[in-house]
């Protein structure tokens, strides 16, 4: 199956084009906004550990790694859509609109951290494995009962996938027929078992094929092809990996 699922990318390690279809879509406007999410966020998440380190900041789990997946499919959302991030996705929720005033007060465990700008719609960080997933396509399925044209997305780790919510949340969609995209951020351990020992498939976006959705594999640390993969697939229901 793996052969059926190969990694999407648009630029290589070096920073050259592989995927000329794409190279016209990437502009000036969009190398900075990208560039610009990606400092931030991980200038917040370096700052986030020295504090934690220094007993300022609650338990804090980071995110560096994974700037490129989280911002490239944050900046494609639109204003109205739906974010169901973990515990590890700050970086996408900041991206979105959250403030790093309020992220820091949800690590210092206090309830205003779960607090959303009005002009945003966020739903607080799962700590749980895989409990957003169900609600991701929830949410859509209202958007798509009030007849919008707003889609979520629901991000969570290869460990979740072990998980019935998992199932739950994509048959469940697939069923209904909802907006709605499952970003999955594939680093290749859940906590420590390594993905050999949760699963026998060869990659998680073939899991797509069960539920009769499209599934596809995207470098994780190509800004460019998770931002342009995403907005071309967000508005419909999608299994998606994204490797590291």
């Amino acid at each position: 199956m793996e052969h059926n699922y190969p990694i999407k990318r648009i630029i290589d390690d070096k920073g050259f084009f592989v995927d000329a279809d794409y190279e016209e879509r990437i502009d000036e406007k969009l190398v900075k906004e990208l560039y610009y999410h990606m400092v931030r966020i991980r200038t917040f998440d370096r700052k986030a550990i020295n504090l934690q380190r220094q007993g300022r900041l609650g338990t804090y789990a980071p995110f560096e790694g994974q700037e490129a997946a989280q911002v490239g499919s944050a900046l494609a959302l639109n204003d109205n859509d739906w974010v169901f991030p973990t515990y590890r996705d700050h970086g996408a929720t900041l991206t979105f609109g959250k403030s790093m005033a309020t992220t820091f007060l949800y690590w210092n465990g206090r309830m205003e951290g779960c607090l959303t700008p009005a002009v945003r719609q966020i739903f607080p960080p799962a700590v749980p494995i895989a409990t957003q997933i169900p609600h991701a396509a929830g949410a859509a399925w209202a958007e798509k009962k009030r007849g919008t044209k707003n889609a979520a997305i629901a991000y969570f780790g290869d460990g979740a996938t072990s998980e019935g919510d998992f199932h739950e949340g994509l048959n469940f969609a697939s069923v209904f027929k909802v907006p709605v995209v499952f970003f999955n951020q594939n680093n290749g351990y859940a906590i420590s078992v390594p993905i050999e020992k949760q699963m026998n498939s060869k990659t998680i976006a073939q899991k797509s094929v069960a539920y009769g959705m499209p599934g596809i594999r995207v470098d994780g640390n190509d800004c460019f092809a998770v931002y342009l993969k995403r907005k071309k697939h967000l508005t419909m229901q999608e299994a998606v990996t994204v490797r590291h």
